[in-house]
């Protein structure tokens, strides 16, 4: 069905490229920077080109927030053609992506733009997306889509494991307390996404093994049927294992629907190589 909503998230959802094409939106990139160097997430630096040089490059790398005014050059363009915006982007206690985007709507002073906290990152943001694309598609309208998004939010999960705590220390995500300790008896930690939208430390776990499986138990504790549900799980460049947890949820969980994605340089920066998540 024809509709007059247009859809906007940030590259910090990793959206999956046919997601992208089945409901046309547009990403608006964060910043990672190597030294000097600065390339937007997901347009000039792939995923794959991201993890080579995080491999090969001595510097960890740093993101950069969208600023205001690349949100209102993404913006404007279709506020001229008559469309109505609804931005669903990255949890504002983990960027100030969302709080340009709130400055945007007021430089633009639209009533057309309409901006949706996902209170998550990567593919748990990508699942708001993807129920957004298919409601409009339904022909709801934006308050309408907004509504089913909260309820969707006050359900979701997001469980992730981490190879390593250097990045997620560095990048401010946890404290260097927490990192030390953690890499002094080489845990695995298993962090998730907060109803506030932050990041703690759910777990520690002695083996990346113990950790995936951890990860479904809480997902059953959750919810014991998922028959009906689309779950997303996420990874930074995590391999065969990635592949192995893949099929533990296949297996364990029985949802209608895995999403799987790898993870771009945006969360990859901070969530380093080796990573595995699992969302709902």
């Amino acid at each position: 069905m024809e509709h007059n909503i247009k859809l906007f998230t940030d590259s910090a959802a990793d959206l999956p490229r046919h997601i992208q094409e089945a409901y046309d939106v547009d990403i608006v990139p964060l910043s990672v920077i190597f030294g000097e160097q600065e390339y937007k997430d997901g347009v000039t630096i792939s995923p794959e080109e991201f993890y080579r040089k995080l491999a090969s490059d001595p510097e960890l790398p740093s993101t950069n927030q969208v600023n205001p005014h690349e949100f209102v050059q993404a913006f404007r363009p279709y506020l001229d053609a008559g469309k109505d915006i609804l931005y669903i982007g990255l949890s504002h206690r983990l960027s100030g992506t969302f709080q340009s985007a709130v400055l945007a709507k007021e430089m633009l002073d639209s009533k057309r733009v309409h901006l949706f906290n996902s209170l998550s990152a990567s593919l748990g943001e990508a699942l708001c997306v993807l129920k957004a694309g298919e409601l409009a598609a339904a022909g709801l309208s934006i308050p309408e889509i907004v509504f089913e998004l909260e309820k969707h939010r006050r359900n979701a999960f997001g469980f992730f494991m981490l190879d390593a705590l250097d990045h997620v220390v560095r990048g401010g995500r946890l404290s260097k307390t927490q990192g030390l300790v953690g890499s002094i008896l080489q845990i695995k930690p298993l962090l998730h996404f907060t109803p506030e939208g932050t990041i703690e430390v759910r777990e520690r776990v002695r083996t990346a093994k113990k950790a995936l499986q951890s990860m479904i138990d809480k997902a059953l504790t959750e919810q014991t049927d998922f028959s009906n549900a689309t779950l997303a799980a996420a990874h930074t460049n995590a391999g065969s294992v990635f592949q192995e947890f893949v099929a533990m949820v296949k297996e364990q969980l029985k949802p209608k629907r895995l999403i799987e994605g790898l993870v771009g340089s945006t969360v990859g920066t901070h969530a380093g190589p080796g990573g595995i998540g699992l969302f709902y």
